[in-house]
């Protein structure tokens, strides 16, 4: 069967939010008073997850389901998914959502490993179900304003460094810190790198291009990597044709001496004399501020439900944000393959 693109340009496109988690809540935000896009339905198993969305979200009026087919057993009209299950969920449940034949947005990673990411695509492309992979900082106001900023002044750096630190746990307490499912790597894939590294792998991609990895070096708590436990911490050595790039990705961070950590990400761009730093706040040319933002998700979550809503509307899914995913993917195999050897 053929997925037909939804011809008006009033009506909104009616979304059913899989998974009820951290991250729906940022799709309800982004979703709320939208021109395009509203959610209208939630399927999540955890009935506890159904109260706090009720409670977050009284006026949303959202219709709760337990499972797939008991959302297609209650005949409810919708036109399109939003995906933000744990990376583990989708192995057993992928096929059953393309058989619904309606476009899919999908939290990030495509896939726990290039294979897994590879066969998703392959799978939706053929039954023609359109795909979009949710990576907000490509439609983050200052990264937006970044590429812009190297595109106007036709600028090619030399280095990039960039880190993201999560700032998560607390000093007297590391002995606890659990990530969870998070923490298996056979369950999610990876660790630091799968799950918040690949945004920075990805505005990597979008700004600069293609590269290779050249070096990796994980560790979990003091601990070197032993491809069987998840990485707290991954630094990542790679060039381009152009540039050499340094990647540190990390569940905690600088010490903030209040018991805690420090939550941090930047990118820094080294372009001949000339130096270019970026981060959720803005852009800075050589320690003059060029630009200025929010650094909340809002206006990004809101951009991306709307490029999801164009394609549903144009039916065309073939572009860089979907076809840099497989690049990623493999990017991120070969550092943890590079990792284990030390």
């Amino acid at each position: 069967m053929t997925q037909t693109a939804i011809s008006s340009t009033t009506l909104k496109i009616r979304c059913v939010l899989f998974g009820l988690g951290n991250q729906a809540h940022e799709h309800l935000d982004a979703s709320l008073d939208h021109p395009d896009i509203e959610i209208i339905a939630g399927i999540d198993s955890d009935i506890e997850q159904w109260y706090k969305i009720q409670a977050d979200y009284p006026t949303a009026q959202l219709q709760l389901f337990e499972t797939l087919p008991n959302l297609l057993a209650s005949d409810i009209a919708f036109d399109a998914f939003i995906l933000a299950l744990p990376h583990h969920a989708y192995e057993f449940i992928w096929t059953d959502i393309l058989r619904c034949n309606k476009p899919i947005l999908k939290e990030k990673p495509l896939g726990r490993n290039y294979q897994e990411a590879r066969a998703f695509m392959q799978q939706a492309s053929t039954v023609k179900c359109g795909l979009m992979t949710a990576i907000q900082r490509r439609t983050h106001p200052s990264y937006v304003h970044l590429a812009q900023y190297l595109n106007d002044h036709k600028l090619i750096p030399d280095e990039v460094h960039t880190h993201l630190h999560l700032g998560k746990g607390r000093v007297d307490h590391a002995e606890s810190f659990n990530l969870g499912w998070r923490g298996d790597r056979i369950i999610s894939g990876g660790g630091a790198l799968l799950d918040a590294g690949y945004h920075m792998i990805d505005l990597l991609m979008y700004l600069i291009g293609d590269f290779d990895v050249v070096a990796a070096t994980m560790w979990h708590d003091d601990r070197v990597d032993d491809g069987i436990e998840n990485e707290d911490r991954s630094w990542l050595m790679a060039r381009s044709q152009h540039t050499w790039i340094g990647v540190d990705i990390w569940v905690k961070g600088e010490l903030d001496n209040q018991g805690g950590y420090q939550k941090s990400e930047r990118i820094v761009l080294k372009c001949g004399n000339q130096q270019i730093c970026a981060n959720r706040e803005g852009v800075w040319v050589d320690d003059k501020q060029v630009y200025d933002t929010s650094r909340e998700w809002q206006q990004a979550m809101v951009q991306q439900l709307t490029d999801f809503a164009l394609r549903i509307r144009i039916n065309r899914w073939d572009d860089n944000v979907i076809w840099d995913q497989l690049p990623i993917m493999l990017k991120i195999e070969q550092a943890y393959a590079l990792s284990i050897r030390y």
